[in-house]
């Protein structure tokens, strides 16, 4: 939606916490500089900034404290007021793709067309006779507007918009070899919402955000054990304060991980409905909501499906001692859309 620069920050607004990452120019990536820092408890809700204040200090926090200089930002979008759609339209040049496509978004997209920032990609321009498959992403202004005006407020220049179901992508692409024909789904599951991205010979099939995540278990152990929000995140991290039943958490995480392996089967599901396509060969699983203890374990016993962590650096250099004291394994999943957004810099 913007042009590209050469070297940028990669910014994810999390509705738990904010994730900002630096990589160095050029084909070949190392890490320069990350920061993770906590966003204050419903100050984003699906998406949607509710307390502007806790977001701005939330990324200021990163920017001072972690002394990043590069000003020019990618930040990635989410939500209800974001729509990714594979379509299918009739042949023609990208210029006049490009004068069709706001017509061609009035039948898929649920906002008034003059509300929003449209965007394509045409992803198979030889589809049946005559005709293209297009991926439409569709944002509403007010929220690209809102963020753009958050981040010149703290002197940083977005120049890139991008979403999240595309950085995740992005980072799967630079970091693993797809074998052609594969269907691989791709799931980052953050603290309010899970977005998941099937993808097949480098395209989306199929991208769809799940407005269900960590803080959905968070909130069952503190209703159903009776524990403070602070000993409720904990132990979602696999620290069960002293003295509770370890069976009433082990209790309420099968109720959480078979909800969100509901929620991923139907999603799976509407895929086929829609594309025909129901055979996903290999699942990655990123966001913070990924290191929740035997979630990844549940997941492929119910899905049977072989099922990963996603690392963002597989590719790229880095010194170990960054990651010091949790290491990669655990910081890396928690970075993979900041690290997409930050390789959009070329």
């Amino acid at each position: 939606m913007f042009r590209k620069k050469k070297k940028v920050l990669g910014l994810d607004i999390g509705s738990s916490q904010t994730k900002m990452v630096e990589l160095s120019a050029g084909k070949s990536k190392s890490l320069v500089n990350y920061g993770i820092s906590k966003v204050l408890p419903d100050a984003i809700v699906e998406g949607e900034i509710i307390d502007r204040e806790a977001v701005l200090d939330s990324i200021r926090t990163l920017v001072e404290g972690k002394g990043f200089t590069t000003k020019d930002v990618v930040i990635g979008l989410a939500g209800r007021d974001v729509i990714i759609k594979r379509i299918t339209m009739d042949r023609m040049s990208e210029s006049d793709t490009r004068e069709q496509i706001k017509w061609e978004a009035e039948q898929y997209v649920p906002f008034d067309i003059n509300e929003v920032t449209l965007d394509f990609d045409v992803v198979n321009p030889h589809f049946g006779e005559n005709q293209q498959e297009v991926i439409l992403v569709a944002a509403k202004n007010e929220l690209i507007n809102n963020l753009v005006s958050l981040l010149k407020e703290l002197n940083l220049n977005p120049i890139v918009v991008d979403t999240t179901a595309f950085a995740v992508q992005n980072v799967y692409e630079y970091n693993y070899t797809s074998v052609p024909d594969e269907i691989v789904c791709l799931i980052h599951i953050g603290a309010g919402m899970t977005v998941m991205n099937v993808i097949k010979g480098g395209s989306s099939l199929s991208a769809r955000d799940v407005y269900y995540g960590v803080n959905a278990y968070i909130s069952k152990l503190q209703k159903e054990v009776g524990f403070n929000f602070e000993d409720a995140a904990n132990a979602a991290k696999g620290t069960v304060p002293v003295g509770a039943s370890e069976d009433s958490v082990h209790g309420v995480f099968e109720s959480f991980v078979g909800d969100l392996g509901t929620h991923i089967e139907r999603s799976l599901q509407f895929l086929s409905s829609v594309t025909g396509e129901d055979k996903v060969s290999r699942m990655y699983l990123s966001g913070g909501g990924s290191l929740v203890p035997n979630l990844l374990e549940y997941l492929k016993r119910r899905l049977g499906v072989p099922i990963e962590l996603l690392n963002p650096f597989k590719n790229i250099t880095y010194d170990p001692t960054i990651f010091t004291p949790d290491g990669v394994e655990v910081v890396g999943p928690i970075l993979a859309q900041a690290v997409g957004l930050a390789l959009r810099g070329e």
